[in-house]
């Protein structure tokens, strides 16, 4: 005859177990979605600094055309 403690114990063991894979899956699922939204954060970031960069590089060409300009028209000038 089957011991029914020993089945209850078995049982109640089974119980944790699984009560931990669900408590582990929790936490994994919002670890998973603490790293997604870190990962959007990151790509925003990157985003942000490299419309400034263009931005920068805008200005730096701009600047040397201006520079250049100027060079040119100095130049004009002490030659005559």
């Amino acid at each position: 005859m089957l011991d029914i403690d020993a089945i209850l114990q078995q049982f109640e063991l089974i119980e944790k177990k699984v009560e931990h894979v669900v408590q582990a899956r929790k936490q994994l699922q919002q670890e998973n979605e603490d790293l997604n939204n870190r990962i959007g954060q990151l790509e925003n970031l990157i985003q942000e600094k490299a419309e400034a960069e263009k931005k920068h590089e805008e200005l730096t060409a701009l600047v040397r055309s201006k520079i250049d300009s100027l060079i040119g028209r100095l130049e004009g000038i002490t030659e005559e």
